[in-house]
């Protein structure tokens, strides 16, 4: 950036940006300028964003990223009235399922306008969807202790403040997300590249809350390999960028209690386990963009939770979980808090594996929640040992990417780790760029499929940031 101000900027102008900042900084964040993205500014500008367009296109994305937080929760609640039993006795339905039979029960021209601008009519919302929407409403309008109920609750009340549009608009929300889903389960899967097509359309999607055990496991494995590099090294500051809620994911709905923020814990409890932390020196902030996320991390504080362990995954016929992945979950917790009985399920969660972890008052006092755009913004006090960020980079294009790549090196202290579970090529050019290159990878397998090509499984790369200057 030029480092002298055009005349038209008066003085008076530069002290209400001063001040803009200044206010900004002391509620924790600060936003990248162009002079923080210099390692970054021939990829930027060949994607269009240069120093005069910059200041907009961060703008722009703040306002892409809120609408993506809300259309995300929205995902959820139709997931949630797709499959759900605690609100209705109705049978639940599967989203891809349901998804097809919609898709398919189109002509083929109101298909093709459907899959390519999402316009059709509520009147095609099937009849089982709408008996399941009347039913939810009624249970929305009532009295209840269910935090899915209370929290979907207020989400509809605030998107549809008329109880009048309420059925109207949750019948094209239910629209809207099978498109997605149809798109992504059986349009995506006839693509020459399935892979590429799924990642495309999850760069424009809404930004999920989803997580689950699993996400554990290869944190896990990858604080054991950083161990094995740095033995003496210790972690005292970590950063968990998108620690999610389970509300409802899109399929495999398992309500054995209320959501639940798994992966702090999970992160904890790796880190005593793998001798790298312990618990009276650990500070860990958990920073999502969704303020339901933090909130429920700073309840989590101050009311240490019973964790109910559920894999997502279960054995059947087909699919049988890792030897590795049994032994990991059997030992989940241990360094948090102590077992507990597990709460009475339904056959739902036959085949999974299950565990309750009554979290220590000692380990809850280590988990902080922030809220945090990583993209946009990063924390202003900085220093963290390690900062993990699992199943988050895939809802970024490029541009977005390099501005939470870049927002996670300067939160990294010197020496620091990065951990995530991001395979896309250009990560490595860019974090290599940002003075954090590339250290370690592993694959992990969580449960292998009878007849398909490839087991289930994760990976985890770390990178580390230099300790001195690159030049």
């Amino acid at each position: 950036m030029n480092s002298k101000f055009p005349s038209a900027f008066t003085h008076s102008a530069f002290s209400i940006v001063l001040a803009l900042a200044v206010l900004h900084a002391q509620d924790g964040r600060v936003s990248p300028t162009w002079p923080d993205l210099t390692p970054l500014h021939k990829q930027l500008d060949a994607r269009g964003i240069g120093e005069a367009a910059f200041p907009t296109y961060l703008d722009r994305l703040r306002q892409t990223h809120a609408a993506r937080v809300r259309e995300g929760d929205l995902d959820h609640l139709i997931f949630y009235l797709l499959q759900s039993q605690a609100f209705t006795t109705l049978p639940s339905l599967e989203p891809a399922l349901s998804a097809k039979a919609l898709v398919e029960g189109f002509e083929m021209k109101e298909r093709e306008a459907f899959l390519r601008s999402g316009a059709s009519s509520v009147a095609r919302v099937p009849e089982a969807v709408r008996a399941r929407i009347g039913a939810l409403l009624r249970a929305l309008g009532a009295p209840s202790r269910d935090e899915r109920i209370l929290y979907f609750g207020e989400l509809v009340q605030a998107t549809f403040p008329q109880v009048a549009d309420r059925v109207t608009g949750l019948s094209r929300e239910y629209l809207r997300v099978m498109r997605f889903v149809y798109q992504k389960e059986f349009v995506a899967q006839r693509a020459l590249k399935p892979a590429e097509a799924i990642a495309e359309l999850y760069r424009s999607r809404g930004l999920s809350t989803d997580t689950a055990v699993e996400a554990g496991y290869v944190v896990s494995i990858g604080l054991g390999i950083v161990k094995g590099l740095a033995p003496e090294q210790r972690i005292r500051k970590v950063l968990i960028v998108g620690p999610g809620l389970d509300l409802a994911p899109r399929t495999g709905l398992l309500e054995v209690g209320p959501p639940q923020s798994y992966q702090p814990w999970a992160v904890m409890d790796a880190l005593v386990a793998n001798d790298l932390s312990r618990l009276d020196e650990l500070e860990v902030v958990a920073a999502d963009i969704n303020p339901r996320v933090v909130a429920h991390i700073r309840r989590a504080r101050s009311s240490p939770p019973a964790l109910n362990l559920v894999s997502e995954i279960g054995d059947s016929d087909t699919v049988e979980l890792s030897p590795d992945f049994r032994d990991y979950f059997a030992a989940l917790g241990r360094s948090i808090g102590a077992q507990g009985t597990p709460a009475v399920a339904g056959a739902s969660v036959k085949g999974h594996l299950r565990r309750t972890i009554k979290t220590s008052a000692e380990a809850a006092r280590t988990l902080r929640g922030e809220t945090l755009d990583i993209v946009t913004d990063r924390l202003s006090e900085g220093g963290f040992d390690l900062v993990i960020a699992t199943n988050i980079l895939p809802y970024f294009d490029d541009g977005e990417l390099m501005l939470a790549l870049n927002n996670i090196a300067g939160m990294l202290a010197p020496g620091g780790v990065f951990l995530h579970n991001e395979a896309r090529p250009a990560l490595g050019g860019i974090t290599a760029a940002l003075g954090m290159p590339f250290e370690q990878s592993r694959h992990a397998v969580i449960a292998n499929v009878r007849g398909a090509p490839a087991p289930l499984f994760d990976s985890v790369w770390l990178h580390r940031k230099a300790r001195a200057p690159q030049r």
